[in-house]
């Protein structure tokens, strides 16, 4: 097989496999050490919030990556852009329907919920690669 029908197939088929495995794991082992900091440093009702902005942070970066994933895999850098308006929203419609509608803290719950949006957003790239190692 010659290379340029190699680099291609780095999106393509099998390989996209890779970051459908990563990506939970990558956002699970993000969402537990961001939740053991903020269980570190609050406690009480300030407590429930950081779980609440893990968790809400944690499926909204899962359901972004698997629509991202299914909708736009050919296209990285527009799944990419897209999920970053929808991580940009996410955050919005927290501050300011989320949080008063629940009545939870809103320093420890949106750190949260921005710091698992931010970490998993930098990990997304190294996912996605392609498992071959070519620049594609």
């Amino acid at each position: 097989m010659d290379d340029a029908a190699t680099a291609g197939a780095g999106w393509k088929g099998a390989a996209v496999t890779r970051p459908l495995v990563l990506v939970p794991v990558a956002v699970a082992a993000v969402a537990s050490v961001v939740f053991a900091m903020g269980a570190a440093l609050v406690e009480g009702e300030a407590l429930r919030a950081v779980g609440v902005g893990v968790l809400s942070g944690a499926v909204a970066q899962l359901l972004l990556f698997a629509i991202a994933a299914t909708a736009f895999s050919s296209q990285r850098l527009l799944a990419y852009g897209l999920g970053m308006l929808g991580r940009m929203l996410l955050v919005v419609v927290a501050a300011l329907l989320v949080v008063p509608a629940t009545g939870l803290p809103a320093g420890p719950f949106l750190l949260s919920l921005v710091t698992v949006l931010f970490a998993t957003t930098v990990l997304e790239p190294v996912l996605w690669r392609p498992a071959n190692g070519s620049k594609v």
